[in-house]
């Protein structure tokens, strides 16, 4: 308990840090006067367009998990809708991405589903879009990395091969990795071994619908998708302040701020977010005022949204989920 209160309180220590460091370097030499003209003079069509863009690539998460989901149930796509909102709201307000621990306990509960097998889904998404975005990185060298010879773009090829390499093992190699489940297994306490195979195996065979090529093709495109939206996003807000930048950058932007996420900050990416946009649009000759002015507005429409629905969702998830289950003492529903 000792060893995980320090852990914590490191982290914690460590994001404050990495918060305020990045606050100062986004308010460093700032106009107020020009960030306050290029909030003024912004083009609210274009932000109304970029927030319901933002919602819809949410509607593109769940009909891919609705499609991971299938071999336990059916689940209606407005549902999975509210617990992909409400898990992102989670991962923005929380440490830790706890946002992914509350849908998978919200999706197994709300609808009766495996928790093992909700969590493989999980992984499942986060394995996709994590191959995507490395795939990305890889695709755009002229953005992302100029040749060969930069180390990033080689630590993205063996990143991109490995995860290839885990997705062909939990797809088609599922008895194999059993058999090093069990294996591993035998470290374990005896009363957990059984317990830890069950949950292995249901979690694997939530890639079974993978083995369908037809399948794997749509959860690939859905996930192009997904990231496509995200890049529309900030095209979007790019014509919203008049900025002339391609698609391009907007991708960039998007692969920019992937990065910014990796280190501990505050809840919602106060200051992180601001210093990951300023510094990528510095390079297109984006002033410092008016790419911080950008910045605030695409950090409320990407975070806001998920946080007020969230908020209303998990309110009224709550309620429902109070009336449908009752908790004993032991907490065994």
């Amino acid at each position: 308990m000792k060893k995980m209160f320090k852990s914590k309180t490191f982290h914690i220590i460590v994001g404050i840090l990495v918060t305020a460091v990045a606050l100062w370097l986004s308010l460093r030499k700032i106009d107020w006067s020009m960030l306050w003209q290029s909030l003024v003079r912004v083009n609210l069509i274009w932000v109304f367009l970029a927030v319901v863009v933002t919602l819809l690539t949410v509607y593109a998460l769940g009909i891919r998990w609705q499609l991971l989901l299938k071999s336990e149930g059916s689940v209606s796509l407005h549902s999975l809708f509210r617990l992909n909102i409400i898990s992102q709201c989670a991962n923005i307000l929380m440490p830790a991405r706890a946002g992914d621990v509350l849908r998978v306990y919200l999706a197994s509960k709300r609808h009766k589903f495996s928790v093992a097998h909700v969590t493989g889904t999980v992984v499942i998404e986060k394995v996709l879009d994590f191959f995507v975005f490395v795939l990305l990185w890889i695709l755009v060298p002229s953005i992302f990395a100029a040749s060969e010879k930069i180390k990033g773009y080689k630590i993205a090829l063996v990143l991109a091969v490995l995860t290839l390499g885990l997705i062909f093992l939990f797809i088609w190699r599922q008895e194999m990795l059993l058999k090093w489940g069990k294996t591993f297994s035998q470290i374990l306490p005896a009363r957990m071994r059984d317990r830890f195979v069950d949950f292995f195996d249901r979690s694997m065979k939530a890639f079974s619908p993978l083995k369908d090529r037809h399948n794997l093709m749509v959860m690939f495109i859905l996930t192009l998708v997904f990231v496509g939206g995200q890049v529309l996003t900030n095209y979007l807000l790019f014509l919203a302040f008049g900025l002339r930048l391609s698609v391009w950058v907007a991708l960039f932007l998007l692969l920019a701020l992937q990065v910014g996420n990796i280190p501990p900050s505050s809840p919602g990416k106060v200051g992180v977010f601001e210093v990951a946009v300023i510094y990528s649009l510095s390079l297109f000759a984006v002033p410092r005022s008016q790419a911080l002015s950008y910045g605030l507005v695409l950090h409320a429409v990407a975070f806001l949204p998920k946080i007020l629905l969230g908020l209303i969702y998990l309110t009224k998830m709550d309620i429902s989920l109070k009336k449908k289950y009752s908790i004993n003492k032991n907490n065994e529903i």
